[in-house]
């Protein structure tokens, strides 16, 4: 029972000290829109495309957005397609910022808006 009370307390204190609490972060991506076109040609693209599951995950989480289940939702083959004409359009620009595009366009603006930490509900 003594070891079960320290879990709970040890928990609550995780949540409550602010540890707990989302933050804005730096992401380092070093995956250009020139290496997502060229991943898409040979087998970089799964490499590429969990890298932006990845980069999509985490600011979603950071801002607390649903953005899998936003509306109607998106499917991983849509997103990729996004990713694919996003980045034909902009070759100099990254898939972090192609991320960060189609997370607020879907979102619509929302992702923009929400401060990192706050929630949707």
């Amino acid at each position: 029972m003594q070891k079960n009370l320290s879990i709970i307390f040890l928990f609550l204190g995780i949540i409550f000290s602010g540890r707990g609490q989302a933050e804005p972060v730096m992401v380092a991506s070093d995956i250009n829109c020139i290496t997502w076109v060229a991943g898409k040609k040979d087998k970089g693209a799964k490499l590429a495309e969990s890298h932006l599951i990845g980069l999509l995950d985490g600011l979603s989480a950071g801002r607390q957005i649903p953005f899998w289940n936003f509306k109607d939702g998106i499917s991983l083959p849509q997103v990729y397609v996004w990713m694919d004409n996003y980045c034909s359009k902009n070759p100099d620009s990254s898939v972090y910022f192609g991320a960060y595009e189609l997370i607020n366009e879907k979102t619509e603006g929302l992702f923009i808006k929400q401060k990192p930490g706050s929630r949707t509900d």
